[in-house]
């Protein structure tokens, strides 16, 4: 293992310059090589802000670089196709939500990472949300009995309000995003849906629409009910309608001996409320970081897997998919199998 892991980074938009950047260099194992963004000025100045020596526009010139690793932080429709493209330049690739813009194209994927024998790692970074884990950890103790339903939400006023190109940017265009709130927000939610309860979606049926940006070319509100592997039933909404500053986050799961709160109190970021009043206001450690480049960074210089590979990406983005198709056709969908 060489002293540090070179990195590529394609796509300088917000979640580059706000989390995958800065994440990467404050690791001391890691050097920044090159920026890739279409906007030359942008590849530039985020280049020169960050100390990364190469400031490109086309993506094959940073591969020529041969990068240790590639952080894909660019619209949609392109993950599928420059993840396989970094993977077969012999690169380990960090992937942004949604993983793909379909089910063929995650599978290819997976295909390209076990044929390369490289990691692919997709960042679904509210995993490492310390409230999330200890969720995860407390249900799959049993100590609350089964879980028996469950309702989590994600909203905020859109990506406009954050993003580097406003409304003008990539979120809103059908033929870049593909998916609006759903693909944003909601593969967030299904994914820690997955994650917390160790549980698979059995069957979804969603309503998706556009309401609240009507010049949006994708949608901006979404809710799904479904029934897991395991029986449990459950809501998710996912929206870009939030009219008031920040945004909301929350998740509570219903079990057999109590409940879970999860980021929906102002104090805190989780609540164990017992069957016949006990109640418990945890308190956990602030993170300075999401905590996906780390583990990412983590299993490539260890050689193990990371904790988020491409199959488990794939299994979230199959059930945002099945959400889509069943506002499509009315009817609740099977998400489909990934093998």
């Amino acid at each position: 293992m060489p002293s540090k892991t070179r990195v590529v980074v394609v796509g300088a938009g917000a979640i580059a310059q706000r989390r995958h950047l800065i994440e990467f260099k404050a690791r001391q194992d890691v050097e920044l090589l090159a920026i890739v963004d279409i906007n030359a000025q942008r590849a530039r100045d985020v280049a020169a802000h960050f100390g990364a020596p190469h400031a490109m526009t086309e993506f094959k010139d940073a591969l020529a670089l041969k990068p240790d690793a590639v952080s894909v932080c660019t619209p949609n429709y392109l993950h599928a196709p420059q993840t396989i493209a970094a993977l077969k330049a012999g690169a380990h690739v960090l992937c942004e939500k949604p993983m793909a813009i379909s089910v063929a194209e995650t599978r290819a994927m997976i295909r390209a990472a076990r044929t390369a024998r490289k990691q692919l790692m997709i960042a679904h970074n509210q995993r490492f949300v310390p409230a999330h884990a200890r969720a995860r950890e407390i249900l799959a103790s049993r100590e609350l009995g089964k879980v028996v339903a469950f309702s989590t939400s994600f909203a905020h006023g859109g990506p406009e309000g954050w993003s580097v190109d406003g409304e003008k940017g990539f979120f809103f265009k059908k033929n870049e995003a593909v998916l609006g709130a759903m693909g944003d927000l909601g593969v967030h939610k299904l994914d820690l849906i997955r994650y917390i309860l160790g549980d698979e979606v059995s069957q979804i049926g969603a309503a998706v629409a556009t309401l609240a940006k009507p010049r949006c070319g994708v949608d901006d509100t979404a809710f799904a009910t479904m029934a897991m592997a395991s029986g449990a039933l459950g809501q998710m909404f996912a929206g870009w309608i939030h009219t008031s500053p920040g945004a909301t986050n929350a998740t509570i799961v219903y079990c057999q001996k109590g409940q879970l709160h999860l980021m929906d109190h102002p104090d805190y970021p989780l609540v164990i409320r017992r069957r016949g009043g006990e109640t418990a206001h945890v308190t956990l450690p602030k993170v300075s970081n999401s905590g996906v480049v780390d583990a990412f960074v983590d299993a490539i210089r260890s050689g193990r897997p990371n904790p988020i590979p491409g199959e488990d990406g794939a299994r979230s983005l199959a059930a945002v998919m099945a959400c889509m198709e069943s506002a499509r056709t009315g009817r609740f969908v099977k998400p489909a199998k990934i093998a």
